[in-house]
């Protein structure tokens, strides 16, 4: 790792969250494990006021340490809950059940970051709408908990069709989705590591990595990779549809 690039994992839940239920500082430790400089939570908006996102944010800033910081950030949701939307760099809440392009609007007029989430979850990926685009910072390619074990096919179509930056999330809420999909941000220096990864992200300057190699790297060695964990993903899937109707049928 140079000076300069810095591993991050986005897109964490903890028990700030309805449900997830690792502490903050637990997440920290077990992500710096993996390597990761930072770790930028995404707590779900339901439940949130002002009060508790300050507390929130004052405790993201105790439980960091040097070895790995905790950046906090919220998950907006649409009215409907089916189009979800990362932030981070705010200093208010911004409410429950916002329409998008507001939610998205007031990031950018804050000086924030947004990214759009999970594209396969309920098939919002059809719901993009070319307003976003220059709100948005980044698209989530790859999220462990939606995609399973290969990057989302209909995302890495909307990031050709748009040219937005992409990022790859855990999507952390269990210790099933820990997993080594890590960011590397280009920061400059400075003591301000939050400050600096936000403008990282609004800038661009982010490589989506998943086991130490870049995921849209332009290698016939990894692409054969990433079909595998494709194929290896839709096994699964088959086979977690057939054990649930096998239940359904006892």
């Amino acid at each position: 790792m140079t000076p300069s690039s810095v591993p991050v994992a986005i897109h964490a839940h903890s028990e700030w969250s309805y449900d997830a239920d690792w502490p903050l500082a637990r997440i920290g430790r077990v992500f710096g494990r993996l390597g990761a400089r930072a770790v930028m939570m995404t707590e779900h908006d339901t439940g949130f006021d002002g009060d508790r996102f300050a507390d929130y944010v004052a405790e993201c800033r105790e439980v960091g340490t040097p070895a790995c910081m905790i950046i906090p950030g919220i998950e907006y949701s649409s009215p409907d809950n089916d189009i979800h939307i990362l932030t981070w760099g705010l200093d208010r809440f911004l409410g429950e059940g916002r329409a998008t392009l507001h939610t998205l609007r007031d990031v950018a007029e804050a000086g924030g970051a947004a990214v759009f989430a999970h594209p396969k979850r309920r098939e919002v990926w059809r719901r993009f709408s070319p307003d976003w685009i220059p709100y948005l910072a980044a698209v989530e390619v790859w999220n462990r908990k939606t995609d399973g074990l290969a990057p989302c096919r209909e995302a890495l179509a909307l990031i050709n069709e748009t040219g937005l930056p992409a990022t790859v999330g855990v999507d952390f809420h269990r210790r099933q989705q820990v997993w080594p999909l890590l960011n590397r941000f280009g920061t400059g220096s400075g003591d301000d590591l939050e400050g600096a990864l936000v403008q990282a992200l609004r800038a661009g300057s982010v490589e989506p990595r998943a086991f130490g190699m870049p995921v849209l790297r332009d290698d016939h060695t990894f692409a054969a990779s990433i079909r595998v964990h494709g194929a290896i993903e839709s096994v699964r899937r088959g086979l977690k549809q057939v054990l649930q109707g096998s239940r359904q049928g006892q």
